[in-house]
């Protein structure tokens, strides 16, 4: 057995109160020496104001006399006589009696007639300041410069006679010379210092001070501050002459405190000395009962019955223990002095046993074990709950504690079990008793086996019923606990769905913050001066930025749809606008491969409906894409139409046809799941990630339409999609004005595209024009006026001829009536028009329709040659001159500060960057801005809660709110909505392109 070892209780005792008592006096004299410690450094920082005081009221006294002195010389009748008679000895004997050279105060007069300076001293001095004082009297500057980098105060008065200035006076008081220098003498505890333009000076040498403010005391006059890297102390700020500071070192009242240190040392010593006499003396009073105490129990032990000596003692337990030994004491001898007799009776058939409170025989008569067929050595080495069965256990022994409680006696039925395992039944009558000192129970068992014999039957039913009963809570307990598991499986899924959100979010906004600086660089080189081979690097890697961001933003809206949390936009919109739009997006990848590109809205659907543009552009846009990506060769055509739906709704009807690769019949449905492809084997020669055709499904589901693919028996394939939108009965302005301008007016248009003239000529026919197309020269003949057109408006293709469009007018013209036809060009490529606009003046050109035509872009070049475009109007209307705003900008990436500032170089915007949200929170409290950029993620203090701390500063001090732009990464609804909550005045997510990001300049700051 391992050995524990023990300590005397008198030295534990002694230890605890010296510890005690030590601890308290460490607490008491920690306090006292706080409290000592503040009341020194209070009398300390009263003297340092008390002593700046005494010294700004001595040097304010200084300069009123030398200002006074002034005065009585610029009053003095001699003086005055002497510089009107323009005599020189007399005024400068006079002048010398004012000499106070010795104070450092010196005495100058100006004669107006001659401009002649006179002095009291023959000290050199600066000629043109003290002229220029004189000349400008009255003048006074408290603190100037002085030649040699000291400082001087300079007064000056007009000398009058009468109501005529006859000449000036001036005093010059020179610090580093005057009397006060023994006042003001710098030492390494004290100086004077003096405030002038942002900048600390001593007073008497001139040096320039590098002064840091550590903290305000309880009076504002006292600030704690430091001179350099070693100079510490305490400044106070004269309230009686402005600007001037008395500072004194910290090294005063360190030595008082080292000085009360050594004062105390001592008393702590005797303090701790008396802790531990007292400690001693109280461990002896307490101890010495309890080994008197001790020394009787070890008596008792062994086998000595000596009597405890009575010893009174202070400590209640300390008696309480030594009359418990006492009593333990009687009962031992009484216990020893009684004589063993017995209690059963041997002839007895019963069994009489006695029982302790655990159930262990203390006795048991002989034939009474016989039942059983245990003999007696073996009874009584069992317990009562050994010779019952397990389930009657904890019922027996409630019964015995009961027994134990109560007064009386109680019979009671109990199964035994015999020796060799049978189960018999016994009737059973106890009672308690004290036996040897105890509390027992005698009790008297019968055998009862017949007697319950026929009750074993009723029993067994019983159990029966039980059994089944508890089967049933099983079940119930199953059950309970299966809903359980599937209420922890919900909320587990619950949390994953959440996390993967938060993951998505997160990784967006890693992502998009580099692709931000990556795209805006690119857009910002491809603006400068490249050769070939640069322009091709720029333009991969800036698609393939495109690319990633895509990529990005379909993984988020695939996240939210699963989720449940994207939500359609219910607004507003112009189905050709947006059509023009998706057009302008998708024609340079289909003019790359030579396709033949369409996008048709027909001439008779409605221009304004009500939905979600944004989202039907991602539709159109994924369709397209797909189709452009998966054609070599052929075509890729848009057609849009509308009909009336249910409950006032309209259905837009768009279908995107190509002449690709199709798709096999057995993919049809898997083509619209999750990173799912007609052909695996596609993803190595077209790319892509399989996810563009899941969320088109869904985001139609979500407008309450449907989406079919089928293949086309000439190759190809078809995806027809039908959303429901509103109805909007409100007339677009320009379908009006399209209408007046075209009416009746002859218009022929010649291009080689079937396809493209005969679409233009259904859209002017329904506006009201006389349209009538061909494919080359051979529309009409040269020889005569009747065979010749009438047309007044030609619409020809840059593709005709050998060169272009152009280079076949006048061969047009001749087949025209008209001797001024008006021209309009058709664009075979990106772009408005492939020729410059010099050659169109020359040519005669009014307008040209962007590749590929839609309604929209035909509309626009119809009303610019007849009627000047609405949209134009509001253009110059809308068009303001920039203002050089004020810009805090906070970013805490490098690169995209570096982005910004190219942005925003050619602006009159002045720009002030923060890399985190303390330091903007400091900018902005000490400048004045029109605007703050703020981004959200940012290092410590977050944009978020740096844009609540400036709104509050703004409330507290009543300043009007400056508009705060969330400029981040995180792009998500639920981002920008906590943007606004926490005060922000907009949002613009990254990556962000320089006229957007001017825009929402202009947005919040007019």
């Amino acid at each position: 057995m391992r050995k524990t070892s023990s300590y005397r209780l008198s030295t534990l005792v002694a230890a605890a109160i010296c510890g005690i008592a030590i601890v308290t006096a460490l607490a008491m004299g920690g306090v006292f020496s706080y409290s000592y410690f503040s009341t020194l450094k209070n009398e300390y920082h009263d003297r340092v104001r008390a002593e700046g005081q005494e010294v700004s009221l001595e040097l304010y006294s200084f300069l009123h006399r030398a200002m006074a002195r002034l005065g009585e010389l610029s009053k003095d009748n001699s003086i005055r006589v002497a510089i009107m008679m323009g005599v020189d000895y007399p005024l400068s004997e006079k002048l010398s009696e004012y000499d106070q050279a010795s104070l450092g105060i010196d005495f100058f007069v100006l004669r107006k007639d001659d401009g002649r300076i006179f002095t009291s001293s023959a000290r050199p001095f600066d000629e043109p300041y003290i002229k220029s004082a004189l000349e400008n009297s009255p003048h006074r500057c408290s603190f100037c410069r002085a030649e040699g980098g000291g400082f001087m105060t300079v007064f000056s008065l007009p000398i009058r006679s009468r109501s005529e200035i006859v000449g000036s006076a001036a005093c010059v008081v020179d610090f580093s010379r005057s009397e006060l220098v023994s006042v003001f003498q710098n030492t390494h505890e004290s100086r004077m210092v003096l405030f002038d333009q942002g900048k600390t000076y001593d007073l008497l040498s001139g040096e320039n001070l590098s002064l840091s403010i550590g903290g305000h005391s309880d009076n504002g006059a006292l600030m704690e501050v430091s001179i350099g890297k070693e100079q510490q102390g305490v400044l106070y700020r004269s309230e009686l002459v402005p600007g001037l500071a008395y500072f004194v070192s910290d090294a005063r009242f360190n030595n008082a405190l080292r000085r009360t240190f050594w004062l105390l040392l001592p008393l702590f010593g005797v303090v701790i000395g008396l802790c531990i006499v007292v400690s001693l003396i109280l461990s002896s009073k307490l101890t010495r009962p309890l080994c008197i105490i001790t020394a009787s129990a070890e008596g008792i032990s062994k086998g000595q019955e000596d009597d405890i000596p009575d010893r009174d003692s202070v400590i209640t337990e300390i008696n309480a223990l030594g009359s418990a030994l006492s009593s333990m004491l009687e009962n031992l001898r009484r216990t020893r002095g009684l004589e063993q007799y017995q209690f059963f009776f041997d002839n007895v058939d019963d069994l009489v046993c006695i029982t302790d409170m655990d159930g262990l025989f203390l006795k048991v008569n002989s034939r009474g074990t016989d039942f059983l067929g245990y003999d007696h050595d073996e009874f009584l080495k069992k317990t009562v709950f050994e010779l019952v069965p397990p389930y009657e256990r904890e019922s027996l022994r409630g019964l015995m504690n009961g027994l134990f409680t109560e007064e009386g006696s109680r019979q009671f039925e109990c199964p035994a079990v015999t020796k060799t395992g049978e189960i018999i039944h016994t009737d059973v009558r106890s009672r308690r008793i004290t036996y040897q000192g105890q509390d027992v129970l005698l009790s008297v068992v019968r055998d009862v086996t017949d007697r319950k014999r026929d009750e074993e039957e009723l029993q067994h039913y019983a159990a029966e019923l039980l059994k089944a009963k508890e089967i049933e809570e099983r079940n119930s307990a199953h059950m309970a606990e299966t809903l359980k598991k599937l209420e922890e499986a919900m909320s587990k899924a619950e949390v994953a769905n959440r996390t993967k959100s938060e993951f998505l979010a997160q990784m967006s906004h890693e992502i998009r913050t580099p692709m931000n600086s990556i795209l805006g660089m690119a857009d910002m080189l491809s603006d400068t001066s490249l050769t070939t081979e640069q322009r091709s690097y720029v333009s991969i890697f800036r698609d393939s930025g495109k690319a990633l961001l895509n990529l990005i933003n379909d993984i988020l809206d695939l996240s939210k749809i699963e989720s449940g949390k994207l939500t359609l936009e219910r607004t507003k919109f112009n189905i050709d606008d947006l059509v023009d739009e998706v057009s302008g997006i998708m024609s340079v990848s289909a003019w790359k491969k030579d396709l033949v590109f369409a996008c048709h809205v027909d001439p008779l659907c409605p221009t304004l409906f009500e939905g979600d543009p944004t989202r039907i552009k991602q539709i159109l846009v994924n369709l397209l894409s797909n189709a452009i990506k998966f054609t070599d060769s052929g075509s890729v055509v848009l057609d849009i139409s509308a009909s009336a739906g249910q409950k006032g709704k309209s259905v837009l009807h768009m279908v995107v046809r190509d002449s690709g690769i199709g798709i096999s019949e057995e993919k049809f449905k898997d083509i619209f799941e999750n990173f799912v492809q007609a052909d695996s084997s596609t993803t190595r020669k077209y790319g892509g990630t399989g996810l563009g055709l899941s969320i088109t499904r869904n985001l139609v589901e979500l407008m309450n339409g449907n989406i079919d693919v089928r293949n086309i028996s000439s190759g190809g394939a078809e995806f027809c999609t039908d959303i429901e939108v509103g109805s909007v009965d409100e007339i677009e302005v320009d379908t009006g004005r399209i209408r007046a301008a075209m009416q009746d007016r002859e218009v022929i248009v010649i291009d080689e595209r079937t396809q493209v003239r005969n679409y233009i000529c259904k859209c002017l026919g329904e506006w009201g024009a006389k349209c009538m197309s061909a494919g080359d020269l051979n529309f009409a003949c040269v020889q005569n006026e009747s065979c010749r057109s009438n047309a007044e408006l030609v619409i020809v293709s840059d593709l005709l001829g050998e060169e272009d469009g152009l280079s076949e007018i006048e061969s047009i013209k001749a087949r025209l009536n008209s001797d001024n036809p008006v021209l309009c060009t058709l664009s075979s490529s990106p772009g408005v028009s492939s020729n410059s606009p010099e050659i169109n003046q020359i040519f005669g050109v009014k307008s040209s329709v962007h590749w590929p035509v839609t309604r929209g872009g035909l509309l626009k070049a119809m009303l610019e040659i007849y009627g000047e475009p609405f949209a134009e109007v509001e253009k110059r209307e809308e068009f303001v001159e920039l203002m050089p705003l004020r810009i805090l900008v906070v970013e805490d990436s490098e690169n995209n500060r570096m982005l910004l500032d190219f942005f925003l170089k050619d602006t009159p915007f002045r720009l002030r960057f923060a890399t985190d949200g303390d330091e903007a929170v400091r900018i902005y409290r000490e400048h004045n801005f029109d605007l703050v950029l703020m981004d959200i993620q940012l290092p410590g203090k977050d944009g978020l809660e740096a844009t609540r701390e400036i709104r509050a500063y703004e409330w507290e001090n009543g300043y009007p709110a400056t508009p705060i732009v969330a400029l981040t990464a995180n792009a998500r609804d639920e981002d920008r909505k906590d943007c606004l909550k926490a005060g922000c005045s907009g949002f613009l997510a990254k990556p962000i392109k320089k006229i957007s990001l001017i825009k929402g300049i202009l947005k919040h700051s007019l």
